[in-house]
């Protein structure tokens, strides 16, 4: 059985529910996922191997670090759904392919893995971060 009910302050309900429609928006959902990615990112950072020896490579000067200066956050088209999900991956760069032969290994390479234990190290203080954009788009809405 329904229940009446009035509203008293019909503008400030509109608003609040634009408010919300504003906070599920795309722009935020990509703000929220980038905060968490960024979390990965730096952690990547510190755990990459860095090599020993420089050398050239089809015009590009690998140097040690270079894998680590070629990480970068990626957005993701393949998962994302625009309007309802944005993913965003932390990957090194075309010039870096070989962060997959580090990280899995090769024949005659053992793996050093860095990509799946900076996500077990930090995937809380990802969604953390996650959250705390939302939560801080939801406070600006209670603020207006």
């Amino acid at each position: 059985m329904a229940k009446n009910f009035s509203v008293e302050n019909m503008q400030a309900m509109t608003d609040v529910l634009r408010g919300l429609e504003n906070i599920a928006s795309e722009s935020v959902l990509r703000q929220a996922a980038v905060a968490g990615a960024r979390v990965y990112l730096a952690e990547m950072k510190l755990r990459v191997p860095v090599g020993v020896v420089t050398y050239e490579r089809k015009g590009t000067k690998i140097y040690p670090g270079f894998l680590r200066d070629n990480l970068l956050i990626a957005y993701d088209a393949d998962v994302s759904v625009p309007g309802k999900l944005a993913s965003y991956i932390a990957t090194w760069s075309k010039d870096a392919f070989y962060g997959r032969f580090v990280e899995h290994g090769r024949s005659k390479m053992a793996a050093q893995p860095f990509l799946r234990p900076s996500y077990e190290a930090k995937k809380t203080a990802a969604a953390e971060a996650v959250d705390a954009v939302i939560k801080s788009k939801v406070a600006e809405l209670m603020h207006v």
